[in-house]
């Protein structure tokens, strides 16, 4: 009777086998044709091995050369072909290869970039973490297809050339791939170990990456508390950690390469002298070394594929949290779609939503027990101005974001105009609303650009909502107008600038609902009231989330989030 944990594994390496056929079959006929090509170049030393044998029996035999004449020709055609044939193979293979890399970090910035629906994935990976994955784990994942490959051509090869020197002598043949095919079923046994050290290699590279992201973000912080020295000696820290898990792994890697080249040559000197105890002709000698030194690829091809499939479950779990959100990871991580940039065909313009006019927004019975919020209830009418208030803590932003589908809920509904939004985060975007957070986030583009993010929004409406910004006085002060450069992160605009040109960035589409946090914490009381005397004017409805005086005595309704939880 089979044990349930060994039908679980079987099922596992099932399913990850199918996963690999279906990166393949990405762009199907260049891999297949490549995967033949290379079958055939790795087959293709069996001629050359027996030209070469004959030509040293013709020797021995006659001692003539013009015998040999029609060998040598021969085995120069040979070698012309087989170099002539993987110029072709090669480069569409590798185009195969790349495009699968392209495919699977496409499928994964699509998942990070979504707004809800399926194929929205998981975003609680630091930047400098997705940017590792991104880079490294795809290459992971196409080197076990390489392996394959390898794998492949080593079996036919070592099939062919173990027919042929069974027929010769069968004793000094087993003797030779016995000990290989040991080596290959050793090489699986210790192959959780590559496993363990790529992990560790990955994550410590993760660690660096996404501290470094994390320090460029707080570079001012930084050097105003004057850590720049503790900053560094964490930073030496880690990269100590990566530097010995991937001296680790690599050790490793070349370890296992090294000691099966190493056996294998000594398994073929074994089968060397087992073949001398009896009377081989020259050319049979040459045979067996030349038949004999090709099959030593068999373990460390067998070797490779262990260490690599260890590899490639590594980087599948990295690159599925990255796009598993609730639904079927295959499916989005492997999803097949044009790519442009490898000859496709264009990729169809994002379809913008049907605006559905608000007439009302409610929120009933929303949880989220990890942020402090349980059985908040919320009334949002059209044209109303909404302030969420509550101390340091409290959960205002998370209320915010659980609204949007930015934050996953325990339990809750959210409504618009009485019917239930089953999707928050595909929903909760222009035209229905449009969200600024607390720290706005800008490109090193310029302003149109921020403002745009890719739309075709024309200059009358950006100069309009940078008017519903309070924008339009710091516009006039800039050297280029709506074409200065802002600079990373917006590091040229002051914060309050930056925080009214995301402000702007909202309001462009003409959202249904604002939803704004804490957007006036940077900015002058004068600057401020001219916002908010601007947004009651043009009769926005907004949901904020902020303590200031002047937002709460602009509020229709206020929700305390604190010891004592009120709307009123």
């Amino acid at each position: 009777m089979t044990a349930p944990s060994d039908t679980a594994a079987r099922a596992g390496l099932l399913a990850r086998d199918r996963r690999i056929v279906r990166v393949t079959n990405f762009r199907a006929r260049e891999y297949w044709f490549g995967n033949l090509g290379w079958s055939v170049y790795f087959l293709s030393p069996i001629v050359p091995g027996w030209l070469i044998s004959r030509i040293f029996d013709e020797y021995q035999s006659t001692g003539g050369t013009r015998a040999v004449v029609p060998y040598v020709v021969a085995l120069a055609v040979v070698e012309v072909a087989t170099v002539w044939g993987l110029a072709i193979v090669h480069p569409r293979y590798m185009r195969a290869c790349e495009a699968a890399k392209a495919l699977l970090r496409a499928n994964v910035v699509d998942a990070q970039l979504a707004s809800g629906g399926p194929r929205a994935g998981r975003r609680d990976a630091p930047v400098g973490d997705v940017l590792v994955r991104l880079r490294d784990d795809p290459v992971d994942m196409i080197f076990l297809v390489d392996n394959w490959v390898d794998l492949l051509g080593a079996l036919l090869y070592g099939s062919v050339a173990m027919f042929l020197l069974v027929r010769i002598d069968p004793l000094a043949a087993l003797a030779g791939v016995g000990p290989l095919i040991a080596t290959g079923f050793a090489n699986r046994a210790v192959g959780h170990l590559s496993r363990r050290y790529r992990e560790r290699a990955r994550a410590t590279a993760s660690a660096v990456s996404g501290f470094l992201n994390a320090t460029f973000e707080a570079s001012l912080t930084v050097k105003v508390a004057g850590a720049q020295r503790n900053v560094l000696d964490r930073l030496d820290h880690l990269n100590a950690a990566r530097a010995r898990a991937a001296v680790a792994d690599s050790l490793w890697n070349d370890l296992s390469w090294n000691l099966n080249s190493m056996l294998a040559d000594v398994f073929v000197g074994l089968a060397l002298l087992v073949a001398a105890r009896g009377r081989l002709t020259t050319g049979e000698v040459t045979l067996f070394f030349a038949y004999l030194g090709g099959m030593t690829w068999l373990p460390m091809r067998l070797g490779g594929l262990v260490a690599s499939r260890r590899r490639y479950d590594v980087s599948e779990e990295r690159l599925d949290a990255l796009v598993a959100d609730g639904h079927a990871p295959a499916a989005a991580l492997l999803a097949h779609r044009p790519l442009p940039v490898l000859g496709g065909p264009p990729v169809a313009p994002a379809v913008v939503p049907h605006r559905v006019p608000l007439e009302v927004l409610e929120v009933r019975g929303l949880c989220v027990a990890a942020r402090g919020l349980v059985d908040v209830d919320l009334t949002v009418r059209r044209g109303e101005i909404v302030v969420v208030r509550g101390p340091v803590g409290a959960g205002k932003t998370s209320l915010l974001r659980a609204i949007l589908g930015l934050l996953e809920i325990d339990r809750g509904e959210v409504r618009w105009n009485g019917a239930d939004v089953a999707d928050r985060a595909a929903f909760f975007v222009p035209p229905q609303s449009a969200y600024v957070a607390q720290v706005p986030r800008l490109f090193a583009e310029s302003l149109a650009s921020n403002l745009r993010l890719g739309a075709d929004h024309p200059t009358d409406v950006l100069l309009d909502a940078l008017a519903m910004a309070a924008f339009d006085d710091d516009l006039a002060a800039l050297p280029d107008g709506l074409d200065t450069l802002v600079g990373a992160r917006g590091v040229r605009l002051s914060g309050g600038q930056a925080q009214r040109a995301a402000a702007a960035r909202a309001f462009a589409p003409r959202p249904e609902l604002l939803v704004l946090d804490d957007l006036t914490s940077a900015l002058d009381v004068e600057t401020e009231r001219a916002l908010w005397d601007r947004l009651t004017a043009a009769g926005c409805t907004v949901l904020t989330a902020s303590n200031r005086p002047l937002a709460l005595a602009r509020a229709d309704r206020v929700l305390d989030l604190g010891p004592r939880r009120s709307d009123r």
